[in-house]
């Protein structure tokens, strides 16, 4: 395990570049979009100088954009893209794609060599539920999850996605992406994760789909400890009954 910050500030929500040798994360107050080596050499460089705080979420797979949501007072989150190149330098001006007077955050671009949708979550019914949103421009969508829905990601086949829930069940649903609309199965419980409600992507799934890995919080209870004195006579004494 190598650290990868070392500035006396907060760093948050850190994603890979598609090639895996660059990081983007949040750093700074408010927070900025934030490059650095994933080898942890060189300096860490601002992408993007808003006054508004801005929370990177995804990497699309073809190195093009980065997906972020920021913050506004008169719209509350809005998802943005970024222009960049492989290495994650900007290749052009931060366009808006999503901005509503509701809240959308979390958004993953669609696994495909060039991403045709974006799944995130918006807030727009009265609680918060997941979406799938064509991409790059906004248009055909379709609601994935069913009585509320957070932290949407995709499995690396691009047929299925998986969200949390209100009481944090990780659930999954098949999903057919046609040339211009989405449909979604029916969502399927497969476990419960052991996280705070404030976490906002508290999981990542393997490119296979079959394993998880979970952010937890310490346990507060008290765990027993139990301590054998003289265990190897202990040991022997089954050895000789046998």
């Amino acid at each position: 395990m190598n650290r990868l910050t070392f500035d006396p500030g907060a760093n948050w929500w850190p994603i890979w570049s598609p090639d895996d040798r660059w990081m983007i994360f949040a750093a700074g107050d408010p927070m900025k979009l934030i490059r650095k080596e994933a080898s942890g050499a060189g300096v860490e460089q601002p992408l993007n100088l808003s006054s508004n705080g801005q929370h990177p979420t995804d990497w699309s797979r073809d190195g093009r954009f980065i997906l972020y949501y920021q913050v506004a007072a008169d719209t509350q989150r809005d998802l943005w893209t970024l222009p960049v190149t492989p290495e994650g330098k900007p290749a052009g001006e931060p366009r808006v794609y999503l901005r509503t007077r509701f809240n959308e955050l979390s958004g993953h671009f669609s696994p495909e060599a060039k991403p045709r949708w974006v799944a995130y979550t918006s807030d727009e019914s009265g609680r918060s539920e997941v979406y799938v949103q064509a991409f790059p421009e906004a248009g055909s969508k379709g609601q994935i999850s069913t009585g509320g829905g957070r932290s949407p990601v995709w499995c690396a086949r691009g047929d299925e996605l998986f969200y949390l829930t209100p009481d944090n069940k990780l659930m999954a649903v098949a999903v057919k992406l046609g040339a211009d609309s989405v449909k979604a199965g029916v969502p399927h419980e497969l476990f419960t994760l052991p996280v705070s409600e404030g976490t906002i992507v508290p999981y990542d799934v393997a490119p296979d789909g079959q394993s998880f890995l979970v952010a937890t919080e310490p346990s507060q209870a008290a765990q027993p400890l139990s301590v054998i004195v003289n265990w190897l006579g202990v040991v022997k004494k089954r050895e000789l009954r046998k």
